[in-house]
């Protein structure tokens, strides 16, 4: 019996998993096995994070995997040796084929106390324990009352202006970033909704920027100024799992794996990356980022080849030409575009219904409850 195994079960592990037994199902080759093993015995929701921990953000694995024939292995990965993976339980895992989609973390910036004292909202547990820090606070207390998000790209301007929504007007809220404007990042097209969001919620944004030193009560910026704060947000962005460092040498600044268009690592036999941890080419021109968006149809695409290559059969080429953005901005609403160019099409509350559409509908995987064979043509239609 051949096994496949699939490292990680956010977004592309998960997708991986579906897509790899509908591949199974196909091809009437039940003898393969498939494993995804995941820290979590849960999805979590990471992209509505931002609004705070809630219990619907996590969508148990298990259930699905059952369905659909997978075996969930609740432990996590500690080396990789040869066609062996050592996991933290002690057992070994022999595969004859592997999708590494371990995802990624925060990339907290190498400042003193950034670690220890510093909150994130990276996983669901980080965000938990933002959220029975916030219900402490004292907003009538200076320190207590100073919220300062790190960041001022995509997830630090949700995080931001989320919090305002939620928390009202009594905490005084800043947003730091290196750059001179907030979502420059993302091109000129966000920058003026996101300007006029962080005007209209009252958000101080200080431009070129970065944290010095964190206490316990107080930010030290680079350039010797300083903040009272009991609370810092690091929104800072995403490093991949090191895993993908052990697996290839050829990774980028993020740590994530150049993959070719089948998704294979170039440097392994019968690897294959996806999500966070893997760089590939969505169309001619521009590469996947670290976004559910091209996570879930990567992890479509790595699980489909994982099995194809099991069986000898030709790989399909990834690709995702079609591109979007949906960016939260509290009480402003959203902004939706299309293209890599980011051309507004939704705005305001129709941006905001948007949102809402894609962060509990579209984002989350499809319910057990809806039989293997449905699961399967999802995944063939995708």
């Amino acid at each position: 019996m051949q096994e496949l195994v699939i490292v990680g079960g956010g977004f592309a592990g998960t997708w991986a998993a579906m897509s790899a037994a509908a591949t199974r199902h196909a091809h009437s080759e039940e003898k393969t096995g498939i494993s995804v093993v995941s820290r979590l015995d849960s999805l979590c929701i990471r992209p509505r994070l931002y609004e705070g921990a809630k219990e619907e953000m996590l969508v148990p694995l298990k259930p699905l995997f059952d369905e659909i024939g997978v075996n969930l292995i609740h432990d996590s990965v500690e080396s990789v040796r040869g066609r062996t993976l050592s996991l933290h339980s002690g057992r070994d895992l022999e595969f004859n084929s592997l999708v590494l989609a371990a995802g990624s973390a925060v990339n907290i910036p190498a400042c003193e106390g950034a670690a220890r004292f510093g909150f994130l909202v990276d996983d669901f547990e980080s965000t938990r324990k933002l959220d029975d820090h916030l219900a402490k606070l004292d907003p009538a207390n200076v320190t207590e009352g100073t919220i300062v998000v790190v960041g001022g790209s995509f997830s630090g301007i949700e995080i931001v202006t989320k919090l305002r929504k939620r928390l009202g007007e009594a905490y005084r809220l800043v947003l730091i970033d290196r750059n001179t404007r907030p979502g420059s990042a993302m091109g000129e097209t966000l920058e003026t909704p996101v300007m006029q969001a962080l005007k209209e919620a009252n958000i101080e944004f200080w431009p070129e920027t970065s944290p010095g030193q964190l206490t316990s009560s107080c930010l030290h910026l680079s350039d010797g100024r300083k903040t009272p704060s009991q609370t810092v947000i690091f929104a800072t962005g995403f490093r991949a799992n090191a895993l993908s460092e052990v697996i290839s040498r050829d990774t980028d600044t993020s740590g994530r794996i150049v993959v070719d268009e089948m998704l294979r690592v170039a440097d392994a036999v019968s690897v294959f990356a996806a999500g966070d941890v893997a760089s590939a080419m969505a169309d001619s021109t521009h590469r996947t980022l670290m976004s559910c968006q091209h996570a879930m149809p990567m992890g479509i695409a790595a699980g489909r080849n994982a099995v194809l290559d099991l069986l000898g059969l030709e790989p399909v080429a990834y690709a995702q030409p079609f591109y979007a953005t949906c960016l939260d901005l509290g009480a402003s609403g959203a902004v939706f575009t299309n293209g890599w160019e980011r051309t507004i099409v939704k705005s305001g509350s129709e941006g905001a219904a948007m949102k809402a559409q894609i962060n509990t509908q579209w984002i989350y995987p499809p319910a057990p409850s809806i039989g293997r064979q449905k699961i399967f043509e999802m995944m063939q239609c995708a």
